[in-house]
């Protein structure tokens, strides 16, 4: 997941989460509880995976998505 290699990276990453921070334009405790565990927003995790040097890309999907439910009216 990519959440995973988001904390791996970051982990791994010899800069301070407070360098990072600056750089993904950021705040630093929004990182540190990433690392602790909690969500960040796509656009965080975008930022944050181009600072860590990563590239989000998509892929096909091996699973199969739900049809919307119709609502009545």
């Amino acid at each position: 997941m990519i959440d995973d290699e988001l904390r791996t990276r970051l982990a791994a990453d010899g800069r301070t989460i407070y360098e990072i921070a600056g750089l993904c334009c950021c705040e630093t405790d929004v990182l540190y509880r990433f690392r602790d565990g909690k969500d960040i927003r796509l656009a965080t995790a975008a930022k944050l995976a181009n600072v860590l040097g990563l590239r989000l890309t998509p892929t096909k999907s091996t699973t199969k998505r739900k049809s919307p439910r119709k609502t009545k009216t």
